[in-house]
């Protein structure tokens, strides 16, 4: 759940105008997941872990979110992460969420000085404030006196569940086909796992490469992105299937994870230098990711 999380999850402190409150605005705070529908039944297995709290619903055409919204329920999420702390630079939101908790239990959102504190607190997490907000509060900015985003120094992968959990939100199986004079069917076939992250979160990105025991990592000049990428056959043959063998994934992901599988069975058996063998990849390959249409 802890890494599921890392990837997905969002924790979020919001203002809302309303003049039937003392200061002008009311005050939000939930937890959020939102994933694709072919993913809701994903989302209900996290409902049911955090004690069925909070609810699930349909947001626009194509997504489902899973909300926590109350202070009873949220407190149930707080037990979690406390026990089981994120990896990724998000824990500094997490952290600031639970500031802006404690501060809303203790009515001091009620007051002046209280309500800017949390906006304050505010400033720090996530994208900042919003234009109206900086527009309404041009004095508020990330406060000097221990609101700032703390940064996770502690990074080390060392549980696969975590992983597990991780890649369900941000790996990815991947089968790529190149035209190639070198092969008589004239297409390469290469399997690819690979993870992306945000370049603040590098240290964890090098810590998955030694916690794996292959791949490489890839910066990009043009984006603050860092990829995390295993193309070797052997390694994915040896190290990362066997890895989701024994800690399986949870929601459509894992029917991804199976076509990779069924691949790399047909490459190791020499079927992809084959026409029938190709084609049956290509078969394959065009029912995954984002082609996937509905859970089997």
């Amino acid at each position: 759940m802890t890494g599921f999380t890392d990837g997905e999850g969002s924790f979020g402190i919001y203002f809302a105008k309303n003049s039937k409150y003392q200061l002008g605005y009311q005050l939000k705070y939930e937890f959020t997941i939102a994933l694709h529908k072919k993913d809701q039944a994903l989302l209900e297995k996290i409902k049911l872990y955090f004690n069925d709290v909070g609810g699930i619903h349909k947001h626009g055409k194509e997504s489902v979110h899973y909300r926590v919204s109350s202070m009873k329920d949220i407190s149930v999420l707080l037990n979690h992460f406390d026990n089981h702390p994120l990896l990724t630079q998000k824990r500094g939101d997490y952290i600031l969420f639970k500031r802006v908790i404690a501060l809303i239990q203790a009515k001091e959102h009620l007051t002046s000085d209280g309500f800017h504190e949390i906006l304050s607190i505010r400033a720090s997490m996530n994208l900042g404030l919003s234009d109206s907000l900086k527009e309404g509060f041009p004095n508020i900015v990330p406060s000097p006196s221990g609101q700032e985003r703390p940064q996770v120094e502690d990074q080390i992968v060392s549980d696969p569940n975590w992983l597990v959990g991780f890649v369900e939100a941000e790996g990815c199986f991947y089968i790529d086909i190149a035209e190639s004079r070198e092969v008589a069917v004239g297409s390469r076939v290469q399997l690819r796992f690979k993870i992306t992250q945000h370049n603040r979160d590098g240290q964890l990105m090098e810590s998955l490469v030694k916690y794996l025991g292959c791949g490489k990592i890839y910066r990009k000049s043009s984006v603050p992105v860092v990829d995390l990428e295993v193309k070797n056959f052997s390694d994915i043959d040896q190290k990362i299937i066997p890895f989701f063998n024994k800690y399986p994934l949870q929601g459509v992901k894992k029917e991804n994870f199976e076509d990779f599988c069924k691949v790399a069975s047909l490459i190791k058996s020499g079927a992809h230098l084959t026409p029938s063998g190709l084609g049956e990849i290509r078969r394959i390959k065009s029912g995954m990711n984002t082609q996937r249409s509905v859970p089997r």
